[in-house]
């Protein structure tokens, strides 16, 4: 049998029972359970199953979006997500992103609920106590590790965050307290995803062999570390797994197993959820809350897992009311007592920077489940794709600006550079007296019904996929020409490799318009700093005036002044 057909007999077997295990997989397709398990993590890459502890599901597509990742917001809505919002709860992950947000939301007195790490700014902090939690774990795993009398020898799966590099910092600090000769081998950034940290769990077991124990600063570090010693054959007698989360059904499976995850250290999603919305709602009613409110931890093994977790067909259920009496909870989540006076917020926002994480998936259940108990709506959007609508709206408002610049009688150049040219090309169809000479398709779209505009294509060579004319003819055509203004787009803007541009054919075309040009006037938002592409269209020197947004740093935008650049901000 191929490698083909045991693939398609692993999806026919698995859409056929819904989950089966890689034990009656193996035997089925008589061959080894490494070889399944190489194949069920090809076939998870591919989306075609879910791989799942000790097996596979099969993919069901879903009727609808799944709720928890599912805006709760009407298309006509519309703007920013803190246009549609009273309270925010975010979790930094990216400064640049992280500062716009936090700009924006203040600018419309919006408050911000930081989850997991802080954020600059933020009404208050909800999130264990990394460090204490990491220590809690690191002790248990020093005691576990004398009964066995071998030399301890750690793997260091982390994070670059603050609060991830607390959680292992309180490991190791707790796991020496007990062992002090315990020997950190590693520690390696394993960019929090599964994948990486399969691959470089096995790479570093390839070189290491004498790790015998593994920290993971979240279940999907720990989830592609199992996998890894799974893929080698590691015995679990060798080799103790311990993960910092709980975060879902997968490694509280695991950890019931017995197998390699001897224990993990509980951040219960189901308190952290409640407590984010009962934080919002404070935040909103302006009610006096501490920098931060610690949510409880416990380190859980396989014999105590099921004090807090009964597995049941729907999944793992949490212990409510072992959690109210055994658990320090900062914020009253009760359903059953009496709740706070005054008007609760009509839509809390939630920014996901993980969607695929199990601890933002369960923590959006939660979320969602107490703020409908309360009347709220809870908008939930992925990070990424609210920057993404961030920034096609600080576009937008530099496109507006830039179009204040164009008086009657002036001959401009606009670049093809995207959204923003086009939002310019928008801004300018009402104008009179105005010649544009363009090599964007769109630009030519948006304005060849304009009476008041002269058009001129520069020509060239349209590429498939792409909505700019470039090539020699372009160039010749550019050579022949001279505008008042070109406005100019970059990938990225650095000091020393000034604008830069990541298409090769379009950056001659560029250049040539430069030339053209007596004044450059660069459009470029925050996120083009910093930034550096393949190849450079021209020095900084080339700009006359800059048009961002006001995300920018002020110490760049005073730099930016004093070697002659006109910066102008869009307020947004």
């Amino acid at each position: 049998m191929t490698s083909i057909q045991r693939h398609a007999q692993i999806i026919d077997l698995t859409e056929a029972r819904g989950f089966i295990s890689v034990k009656e997989l193996a035997d089925r397709c008589q061959v080894s359970e490494v070889t399944i398990r190489r194949d069920l993590e090809q076939l998870d890459r591919q989306g075609r199953l879910h791989r799942t502890y000790g097996g596979a599901s099969a993919v069901r597509p879903p009727a609808e979006p799944l709720p928890e990742l599912r805006s709760a917001a009407a298309p006509a809505a519309g703007g920013s997500l803190v246009d549609r919002v009273d309270v925010l709860v975010a979790t930094p992950v990216d400064p640049t992103f992280d500062r716009a947000l936090l700009d924006r939301a203040v600018t419309r007195g919006i408050p911000v609920i930081a989850e997991s790490a802080i954020v600059a700014g933020a009404y208050t902090l909800v999130a264990v106590d990394n460090f204490l939690a990491g220590m809690a774990l690191g002790r248990w795993a020093g005691s576990h590790a004398t009964q066995r009398e071998k030399p301890v020898r750690v793997l260091d799966l982390g994070y670059h965050l603050d609060n991830t590099r607390a959680r292992s910092q309180g490991f190791i600090a707790g796991l020496r307290e007990i062992l002090p000769t315990a020997k950190i081998v590693l520690s390696i950034n394993t960019q929090s995803t599964r994948q990486s940290a399969y691959q470089l769990t096995g790479d570093v077991l390839d070189v290491h062999g004498e790790i015998n124990m593994i920290f993971a600063i979240n279940d999907a570090t720990a989830w592609g570390a199992w996998l890894a010693c799974e893929e080698r054959g590691i015995s679990p007698d060798a080799m103790t797994l311990l993960t910092f989360g709980l975060e879902g059904d997968t490694l509280r499976s695991a950890l019931a197993s017995g197998s390699y995850c001897s224990a993990g250290l509980a951040m219960f999603p189901e308190i952290v959820g409640p407590v984010c919305v009962e934080a919002a709602v404070a935040a909103f009613q302006g009610r006096s809350l501490p920098a931060q409110l610690v949510t409880p931890h416990a380190v859980l093994t396989p014999e105590t897992l099921s004090q807090y977790y009964t597995q049941t067909a729907a999944g793992w259920q949490f212990n409510w009311e072992m959690a109210l009496e055994q658990l320090h909870i900062p914020m009253n989540i009760d359903h059953r007592t009496v709740r706070s006076a005054g008007a609760p917020p009509r839509r809390i926002g939630f920014v996901v920077p993980f969607s695929e994480h199990e601890w933002y998936r369960s923590l959006a259940r939660c979320m969602q489940s107490h703020a409908a108990h309360l009347g709220i709506d809870l908008e939930i959007v992925d990070a990424e794709q609210n920057l993404k609508e961030d920034v096609a709206q600080r576009e937008r408002e530099i496109a507006h600006v830039a179009a204040e610049q164009v008086a009657p009688g002036d001959v401009i150049l606009i670049d093809g550079g995207g959204a923003i040219t086009t939002y310019l090309a928008e801004e300018l169809a009402c104008l009179e007296n105005v010649t544009v000479i363009t090599n964007a398709l769109p630009v030519l779209q948006a304005l060849h019904n304009c009476p008041g505009v002269t058009l001129l294509a520069t020509g060239g060579l349209l590429r498939r996929g792409h909505d700019t004319f470039s090539g020699p003819t372009a160039e010749q055509a550019l050579r022949d020409l001279r505008a008042d203004k070109l406005f100019l787009t970059a990938t990225g803007v650095t000091p020393d490799f000034g604008l830069s541009h990541g298409n090769l054919s379009e950056v001659a075309t560029k250049q040539a318009m430069i030339r053209a040009a007596r004044e450059v006037i660069l459009l470029a938002d925050h996120t083009k700093f910093g930034q550096e592409a393949v190849a450079q269209i021209a020095p900084l020197s080339a700009v006359s005036r800059l048009i961002t947004d006001n995300a920018l740093p002020p110490s760049t935008r005073l730099e930016l002044s004093k070697s002659g650049i006109e910066v102008i901000i869009a307020r947004t």
